[in-house]
Order: structure tokens, then C-alpha cells, then sequence
């Protein structure tokens, strides 16, 4: 039997691009993952969606920085909410997920209107649909960036 160490559970946990890529390099790409299923959010949820303009980004800073503090929030305050909802997460079998991604939204759009940035979601149907659609694109273009996005994985021991 092996010795369990950190080492041995992240190459066997992890894919090979998330451990021999430095965490500033993660971080960014992270970001711009972001930035592009914001993107989609705001085409999906204003063109497609609705008829108005529920999901507003002023400008490329807003954009940036908007996608920046999703990213934060969401590393933040995603597994307080998820810890917190775990009745709600078991009764509707995970389906409680996607109201808690649009709660993060939501958040970014307080953040974002506390620090006068560009970026505003009209009510929660809105910030719903975008979630949705950020976690999608972002499971896509993950999937695409990594060197081996589906490989199987190995067990422990």
C-alpha cells in the first residue's frame, strides 16, 4: 500500500494541466474564461432571451472587471451558499446549484454597483438565465484549453 500524501492525491485527482502550470498562469486563464461567458451571458440574456436589456456591461473595463470580481465572489461565497443550502441542494437533488450561481450574480452586481462599475443584471430570471450560461461556456471552453480534457481518471491506490 502507497503512503497518501498531497502529491500523490493531486496527480491522481487532477488533470496534468491544473498541476505543472504555475497558479498566476490558472488564475488568468481562469479569468479570461470568464470574461468570454460573460460575454455570451450578455448576448444570450439580452438578444435572445429577453426583448430589453436585462444584463448591461458598459464597457471592456466593466467587462474585465465585472468577470474579475465573479471570479472572486464566487471563490469567496460559492461554498458558504452551497454549505448553507444543503437541505435545499439534497431535496431538488442539485438542481438548488443553479439558483446559488445566480445568487453569486446577483452578488457581483452589488459588489459591482458598490465600486460605481458598468455592469448591472435587471432581477433574478436574468441573472438565472446568464449563470446558466456562464457555466456552460466556461465547462466548454475548459474542457477545450486543457491538453487532455478527458482523460480517464486513476484511482488513489
Amino acid at each position: 500500500m502507497r503512503q497518501f500524501t498531497y502529491y500523490t492525491y493531486v496527480q491522481h485527482t487532477e488533470p496534468p494541466w491544473d498541476y505543472d502550470v504555475p497558479l498566476w498562469i490558472r488564475l488568468l486563464v481562469r479569468w479570461g474564461i470568464t470574461v468570454v461567458a460573460f460575454l455570451a451571458a450578455d448576448w444570450f440574456v439580452n438578444d435572445v432571451w429577453y426583448d430589453g436589456d436585462p444584463w448591461f456591461v458598459d464597457s471592456w473595463r466593466d467587462l474585465a472587471l465585472a468577470s474579475l470580481f465573479y471570479v472572486i465572489m464566487r471563490a469567496l461565497f460559492r461554498p458558504i451558499l452551497i454549505l448553507r443550502t444543503c437541505p435545499l441542494q439534497i431535496l431538488t437533488l442539485g438542481l438548488f446549484l443553479f439558483v446559488v450561481n445566480a445568487m453569486i450574480v446577483m452578488l457581483t452586481e452589488v459588489v459591482c454597483d458598490w465600486l460605481n462599475i458598468g455592469f448591472a443584471v435587471d432581477g433574478f430570471w436574468p441573472a438565472f438565465i446568464g449563470a446558466l450560461v456562464i457555466s456552460l461556456v466556461s465547462f466548454v471552453i475548459s474542457r477545450i484549453v486543457r491538453r487532455n480534457p478527458f482523460r480517464k481518471p486513476t484511482t488513489l491506490y
